[in-house]
């Protein structure tokens, strides 16, 4: 898909009112009205073709004018949308990495729906794997650099261990490692008995997974209206703040099988860096990784907080950790994505290719 995002019109208050000063609570409320009735802005915009697909999933290209570097695959988390990699044109990993020369390809897992109920996450590392082998055959290159954002860093980091001769380097980004140091997230589903909550051959909806989310950060439920509400004056500033909500909005159910599979290895048994997560028959040590690695933590992330991330880069031989001032989804799409993650991600994958 091609074409620009054109702001939205600025949303009028009325001048009897703009004339008394709106008070928090009514600031909060118009927030909400502006929220529900507000189109949402158009999102993955930077032109792509899908070069490879197994079933839901399909293999983006994003073609650089001119290649200058090894292809990177992204991998991003199963619960949301791919295109929070490709939000907004000027802000937009796929299109910066493009338009420095790298072959990338984005792994967009699509929408799950009953026939993939059974994938656990050994099927998704096969997936990942696939996708893999596509990208660097496509871009007749003998490995491709991995970068994982969130949960698929941690699929990317399983998928490096188990299977390394497949990866030229490793980026895992606000990756949960070290489960036990996991937050608000971690101490939600620790107890959880995951073979009662979840049907191995069902989906595990939207309407289950949505509020567990919002329960991480109850305030920013509230604040991000006040947030619509200063925005909703300027039209380039609304747009902005209605792409990320768009994201939010549009999250999409896991199969049953790979929430168990995750949950109960990760969140309960905390395996990763315990040499106990076995992919495909075997454990996945991650000690054993030496593709170059690049682990990176977000300071203002309460999603994966930098206690969950930064071990793993502890564990991988020779790992380099960066943490960041920004959020976890900021990191990406918001004015610090630009200024310093994408700098440094080409500074790391520069290196490696030297």
């Amino acid at each position: 898909m091609t074409g620009a995002s054109s702001p939205l019109p600025a949303w009028p208050l009325d001048p009897a009112l703009a004339a008394l000063g709106l008070g928090p609570a009514a600031k909060i409320r118009r927030g909400m009205q502006i929220l529900a009735t507000a189109p949402r802005p158009p999102v993955a915009l930077t032109a792509s073709e899908v070069v490879f697909s197994q079933g839901r999933v399909d293999l983006r290209y994003y073609a650089p004018r001119r290649v200058r570097h090894a292809p990177v695959v992204l991998v991003p988390s199963l619960i949301n949308r791919a295109f929070i990699l490709d939000l907004e044109p000027g802000r937009s990993l796929v299109e910066a990495l493009s338009a420095a020369g790298y072959p990338t390809y984005l792994v967009d897992w699509g929408v799950p729906t009953i026939a993939d109920c059974g994938q656990g996450l050994d099927e998704v590392v096969g997936m990942l794997r696939r996708s893999i082998d596509r990208a660097s055959r496509h871009a007749r290159a003998p490995r491709a650099h991995l970068l994982g954002y969130c949960m698929g860093g941690t699929i990317a980091t399983l998928l490096a261990a188990r299977f390394p001769e497949r990866v030229a380097s490793l980026v895992a980004l606000n990756a949960p490692a070290r489960f036990s140091a996991g937050g608000r997230f971690a101490d939600f589903v620790r107890q959880l008995d995951v073979d009662a909550a979840f049907d191995a051959e069902g989906l595990v909806p939207v309407e289950t997974m949505k509020p567990a989310f919002q329960m991480l950060d109850p305030v920013g439920n509230v604040s991000k209206y006040l947030g619509i509400e200063a925005a909703s004056h300027e039209p380039a500033k609304l747009a902005r703040v209605l792409v990320r909500e768009r994201w939010l909005e549009e999250n999409v159910p896991l199969p049953g099988a790979f929430a168990r599979d995750f949950i109960r290895d990760g969140y309960q048994r905390d395996a990763l860096l315990h040499r106990r997560w076995i992919v495909h028959g075997r454990v996945a040590v991650v000690q054993d990784i030496r593709a170059p690695a690049l682990v990176v933590a977000c300071k203002k992330d309460f999603i994966t907080p930098p206690a969950a991330a930064l071990p793993l880069a502890e564990a991988i031989p020779g790992a380099r950790a960066a943490t960041l001032d920004v959020g976890h989804i900021g990191v990406v799409v918001g004015t610090e994505g630009p200024r310093q993650f994408y700098p440094l991600l080409d500074q790391f994958w520069s290196g490696v290719e030297a």
